[in-house]
């Protein structure tokens, strides 16, 4: 913004012409001490209120776009919902996204950037995500961690994946934690064989998995698994009544099991 602007709020504003589509229906745009703002909203003709604000403050850009779905929650914006901002209101290549990560939860998220930042306020909680891709998406990386409003830790999650196109070869692991139990994946596949372990810890309680899994067609997969940690209880579990309309689930404590799945078209 260039000094010399008047300062306090100066207020203009003009309707779109956009009868025809129902799109955009008003902006405006205000300086406050030497920034500028400007703003556009409408409500879309499937019910969605979209909306678009830019920012200059000390020579910077910002924008910000978002949307509300027809009940009036937060929702992230889809790309026509981008488009059509866009069409009518000029924005940054890097928009700040109004977006969220859960039902209970609100926030804003970098877009354009690499890494991308978001950071999110949920119900007594404060959610913080980081993700980036390097190598054109060869290696992908990111982290969530959320807190209480005191700042007391409350879960973290992390997670590692490379790829290689030509191979088909692919490689990730996982790592989460929430209160006392925490958990493990890595996960490897090479052309259509895949193999997966999972590890997940609770105090003195364990549970681990291992599969290896087999494509043999594009709708048939072969999958063998070992589960060391199940075991059957001391005492079998009763069953104290029965429908033949709808009978209760059979427990399975097998250590090892062959699965063959089929996609049916």
């Amino acid at each position: 913004m260039r000094s010399g602007l008047p300062s306090g709020v100066v207020f203009s504003g003009r309707s779109f012409e956009a009868a025809s589509t129902n799109s955009l229906s008003c902006c405006g745009s205000y300086n406050v001490r030497n920034s500028l703002h400007q703003g556009a909203a409408g409500i879309t003709d499937d019910g969605y209120l979209i909306f678009a604000v830019n920012s200059w403050v000390g020579g910077r850009r910002c924008t910000v776009i978002g949307a509300f779905d027809p009940s009036g929650k937060p929702s992230a914006p889809t790309k026509p919902q981008q488009d059509l901002l866009g069409k009518y209101f000029p924005t940054t290549e890097r928009p700040i996204v109004l977006d969220t990560k859960a039902k209970s939860d609100i926030g804003l998220k970098t877009t354009g950037l690499n890494p991308n930042v978001g950071v999110y306020v949920g119900n007594k909680t404060i959610i913080f995500d980081l993700n980036g891709k390097w190598s054109d998406g060869a290696f992908e990386a990111g982290a969530t961690v959320t807190t209480d409003f005191d700042g007391r830790l409350q879960s973290q999650a992390y997670k590692f994946a490379a790829r290689d196109k030509e191979m088909k070869a692919a490689l990730s692991a996982g790592y989460e934690r929430k209160g006392t139990q925490t958990t493990e994946t890595l996960e490897a596949s090479l052309d259509r064989w895949s193999l997966a372990g999972k590890r997940t810890r609770d105090g003195a309680s364990r549970d681990r998995q291992v599969d290896l899994s087999f494509r043999a067609t594009d709708k048939m997969t072969i999958k063998a698994s070992w589960k060391p940690d199940v075991k059957p209880p001391s005492t079998p579990p009763r069953v104290t009544s029965y429908a033949f309309d709808n009978p209760p689930a059979v427990p399975n404590y097998s250590n090892y099991m062959i699965t063959l799945e089929i996609k049916l078209p």
